[in-house]
């Protein structure tokens, strides 16, 4: 059924990451693609109890570490967790939808560069499109489309989220694995964002959405791109850490993987001018990243951190004072330009 690959057992799985170690779990493999050929790069705690290990495949390209579907729940439930932007963007959107402000909603969420991808793409097309959104969580992307007339459906793999998401935009939402997805297919449009580093199986969810396209129809998705570290000895992005996100992609994995069935383009966004400076700056004076203190995961919206060094004042206060600077001189802009860290925009047009 179509993404119940997200509820698979992962017992075994999931005792060879505990162990960390080729000795211990001779069947350990790339969760990506299944390579062997894999490196240990270190361990992550950014939360109290989650202690995975990080590795990277010299197949695809990906890092990734252990996959946990029982955390999204959690995260939805929880008031202080990181989902709780989610919860103030579905109530900002909640307050434009009753109010019937189409123009107002599609600029709150074009803030937004993944949500801005998916409505420029979608705006496009005619009215009577079929359109399936995956990892809709509490629904205020899906409820632009469903002010706008369209046909739409949400899917999620958190029944809380799906309850959310219906009460506040209606019966345009359903659960991962509801056999009513697939029979509605084919669609003209899939799209899913902040979604693909958090699932399981990212080239099966792919797949899956693929098979329930019409031919000519379109897959449209962000995903993290792995190029994005700005620091030495970075592990992972401090925020979208496991295990929300556990899988970065590099470019060109999704051309590679498939070409062959869809006409595929990749689009890198780039950070803004101060953003990149900063980094050319950390890279110049060769910062290094550190491991933070773990933090419980049902307060996460308070995010991990280092521990604070002594030097930490003293680079805070360069690093602005060279921005500021570098703003008055007109070389805030000249900076070499650094991919963004979820700003890998994929298109795959079926064949």
């Amino acid at each position: 059924m179509f993404l119940q690959f997200a509820m698979r057992d992962t017992s075994q799985h999931n005792s060879c990451f505990s162990s960390g170690s080729r000795a211990n779990c001779a069947s350990l493999q790339c969760r990506i693609c299944g390579s062997e050929l894999i490196t240990k790069r270190g361990v992550a705690e950014f939360f109290i109890g989650y202690t995975w290990p990080v590795y990277d495949c010299d197949d695809c390209g990906c890092r990734f570490t252990q996959y946990d579907s029982s955390t999204y729940d959690l995260l939805y439930s929880e008031q202080g967790s990181c989902y709780n932007r989610y919860t103030y963007q579905a109530e900002v959107s909640k307050s434009l939808f009753d109010k019937g402000d189409v123009d107002g909603l599609r600029a709150e969420l074009s803030l937004s560069s993944k949500y801005r991808f998916v409505i420029e793409q979608i705006d496009r097309a005619p009215a009577h499109v079929r359109i399936l959104e995956i990892g809709s969580s509490l629904g205020h992307l899906t409820s632009y489309f469903i002010l706008t007339g369209r046909n739409i459906t949400g899917v999620d793999i958190s029944q809380k989220a799906i309850a959310a998401a219906t009460a506040a935009f209606g019966d345009h939402f359903m659960q991962t694995g509801h056999p009513s997805i697939e029979a509605r297919a084919p669609y003209d449009f899939i799209f899913h964002v902040g979604t693909i580093g958090c699932v399981r199986d990212p080239i099966g969810m792919t797949r899956r959405s693929l098979d329930l396209l019409r031919p000519g129809g379109s897959l449209l998705f962000n995903a993290p791109n792995r190029d994005g570290f700005t620091r030495r000895d970075q592990l992972w992005f401090d925020s979208a850490p496991p295990p929300d996100v556990v899988t970065l992609f590099a470019p060109g994995f999704w051309n590679r993987h498939f070409g062959g069935a869809a006409l595929v383009s990749e689009e890198v966004e780039f950070c803004p001018p101060r953003g990149n400076f900063l980094i050319a700056l950390r890279r110049r004076f060769r910062r290094k990243w550190r491991k933070p203190i773990p933090v419980s995961l049902r307060e996460s919206e308070r995010p991990a951190t280092p521990a604070p060094r002594f030097a930490d004042p003293f680079w805070r206060f360069l690093e602005s004072a060279l921005c500021r600077a570098a703003q008055r001189t007109g070389q805030l802009r000249r900076a070499p330009p650094h991919p963004s860290e979820y700003g890998l925009f994929v298109r795959m047009i079926k064949g």
